[in-house]
């Protein structure tokens, strides 16, 4: 298995001009990171330094949306797809279904469906669901039937399970797929998120603690997800400041110009969703 890391704003102390140090991750032994690109109808306030820091430490990238209960899930899906379409990053984007429920009530998970079509037929890249065996097995079946939907296999499962078990719970239909199949034809996990508590300074972080994941394969088999021909070769360039965590530095300026602009454009939605209920 292959070790790395997940990360959003919270990994960064706002108190402080220094972010997130991803040579420092990388030196720790990340192999590669997931980094929160959007919640609900709004950007992640560090995706773009984020973004653009671990792409320059030579880190493999996966971006992920926090999917909310109370907006279209298309909506969600388009304001994820827009933040990505330009570097959508080099492992499947993922779609982080864990929202608590509202009101003691939760919609159809047809929401959690049309999020993902959405992304697969705008990235054209089959995406990935995050979720714990705990909360899937609560508010991932068919509110209809009251049965796990087969079809929710055709998806990769990046699984939340801390234990000190070699080995995830992994709930259906992940786990009936996986036998079901021919050996190595399907796995049932393909990422496994094992600790919340990692050492966020060691990684790279200002927060105390990091995730901590693994990638169900070898090095080989997560450059061949990735595409490693898709990765630049531009850690050599990255600059002092980032090394050393001092802060942004003139090589994310065109990121930071970018932000301002579309964050304009994510305000404005923002506004617009304002009252705006999923009946």
């Amino acid at each position: 298995m292959i070790p790395g890391i997940d990360i959003s704003h919270w990994q960064n102390d706002k108190s402080t001009p220094q972010k997130m140090n991803f040579l420092k991750a990388k030196a720790a032994g990340a192999k590669f990171v997931f980094i929160k690109v959007s919640e609900r109808g709004g950007m992640d306030e560090d995706f773009f330094y984020n973004w653009k820091s671990a792409k320059e430490a030579g880190m493999l990238r996966g971006g992920y949306h926090f999917l909310r209960w109370d907006i279209s899930g298309l909506l969600q899906a388009r304001i994820f797809c827009d933040l990505l379409k330009d570097d959508p990053g080099e492992l499947p984007p993922v779609c982080d279904f864990e929202a608590p429920i509202k009101d003691g009530k939760y919609p159809s998970n047809a929401m959690l469906a049309q999020f993902l079509e959405t992304v697969e037929t705008v990235l054209q890249d089959k995406p990935m669901i995050y979720t714990s065996p705990g909360f899937w097995n609560s508010y991932g079946k068919n509110k209809t039937t009251g049965r796990f939907d087969a079809s929710w296999s055709y998806y990769p499962l990046w699984i939340a399970h801390y234990t000190t078990a070699s080995t995830p719970i992994i709930p259906e239909p992940w786990k009936s797929h996986a036998l079901s199949t021919a050996a190595g034809a399907q796995k049932p996990w393909l990422f496994w998120q094992h600790s919340a508590s990692g050492d966020g300074l060691k990684f790279g972080a200002e927060s105390r603690s990091i995730d901590l994941n693994w990638f169900n394969g070898s090095q080989a088999e997560l450059d061949q997800l990735a595409g490693v021909d898709a990765l630049p070769s531009t850690a050599s360039t990255a600059s002092t400041s980032s090394a050393t965590g001092s802060g942004i530095g003139s090589g994310c300026q065109d990121a930071c110009q970018a932000a301002e602009l579309l964050g304009a454009r994510i305000k404005n939605i923002e506004n617009f969703l304002t009252g705006f209920k999923v009946q």
